[in-house]
């Protein structure tokens, strides 16, 4: 932008359709001017590239009016028919590029701002997410997993994976107060509900500002941040409350300190071993090894069915090896 050739290139790069709005929103300009008595007018444009090149090409074809920004809505083009008009003023080039700039790196922004102030990042079964993230934001995945897990911490070096937190300390609990399972929306309903009354005292009040909506699905993005945000404050209280011995009101600093075991340590599904450590190490492998099945008189076997079968001892996987046989992953040697 500072060698004054991105308006030349942005308005060369739009395509046929885009040439002709650029057009019919100068048209409608002329037309207002010429035809109306009206001190202002409006022009609702959608993309932030657009707006940008509107704000240029008024001020280039019609050089006595003022556009600005309209106050509380960004998309709106505010154009007045007299530049001198009192308390108006042209919005600067410098902030329209400033402001184009800021939509066009979206996303990037939140993530700058999460690097540069090293905040904790908290999620839930996030190995994936972090993966997509370095390609989006940092680079292309780099060919050796070190370099991966290196970038990475050097970007966000409090991590916490509420997922593995929840493998950890579930196993603190009786077999009769556990969750039913640590997928997000069990974990969410268990501490929500206040299922396990000997995890309930002392807790801190935490009320959605908007209540929670019956035809809510999980997996949309703001509901399941809501409720990994939950699960994780809860958990904090609890494992300070052991830490002192006592249940009682824990503060934020606390709370983040007591879960300090399970920074950086994100969950791996079904993997070799149970977690990666982001910070360091990665631990021993621990996973048993495949077992193998085959029919003995079927032609096909029956993988539904023999994941049936075997549901009772625990959660497994079943993958088809052949027609005749199969593969099975356990969490554990108990399975």
């Amino acid at each position: 932008m500072k060698n004054k050739t991105f308006l030349s290139k942005a308005i060369s790069s739009l395509d046929m359709a885009d040439e002709k709005l650029l057009q019919q929103y100068c048209s409608e300009v002329s037309k207002w001017l010429c035809n109306s008595d009206e001190g202002t007018m409006y022009l609702d444009i959608e993309k932030p590239l657009m707006r940008y090149i509107v704000h240029n090409e008024i001020r280039s074809r019609f050089p006595d009016v003022l556009t600005t920004d309209s106050l509380g809505n960004s998309k709106m083009v505010l154009i007045y028919r007299d530049k001198n008009v009192e308390s108006a003023n042209s919005a600067p080039i410098l902030t329209l590029e400033e402001n184009l700039i800021n939509c066009l790196l979206g996303f990037s922004r939140i993530i700058s701002l999460l690097e540069t102030y090293k905040k904790p990042i908290v999620g839930h079964n996030l190995y994936l997410d972090l993966v997509l993230l370095h390609n989006q934001f940092i680079g292309p995945l780099p060919k050796k997993y070190s370099t991966f897990k290196n970038n990475i911490h050097n970007m966000f070096p409090k991590l916490y994976d509420t997922k593995f937190i929840a493998w950890e300390m579930g196993k603190k609990l009786k077999s009769d107060e556990v969750w039913k399972s640590t997928a997000l929306q069990d974990l969410y309903e268990f501490f929500s509900e206040g299922k396990c009354k000997k995890l309930q005292n002392e807790l801190n009040f935490i009320k959605l500002s908007t209540p929670f909506n019956v035809k809510q699905t999980y997996h949309e993005a703001g509901w399941d941040s809501y409720c990994t945000g939950h699960i994780f404050i809860r958990f904090g209280h609890w494992a300070a409350s052991e830490n002192r011995g006592r249940s009682r009101a824990v503060g934020p600093v606390e709370k983040l300190a007591a879960l300090a075991h399970y920074c950086n340590k994100v969950n791996i599904i079904r993997g070799a071993v149970q977690y990666v450590n982001m910070s360091g190490v990665d631990p021993a492998r621990h996973r048993p090894a495949w077992l193998y099945v085959r029919t003995l008189r079927e032609q096909l076997i029956n993988v539904d069915k023999v994941a049936s079968i075997l549901s009772s001892f625990g959660s497994i996987d079943v993958k088809p090896h052949g027609y005749r046989s199969a593969l099975i992953a356990a969490n554990s040697d108990y399975t």
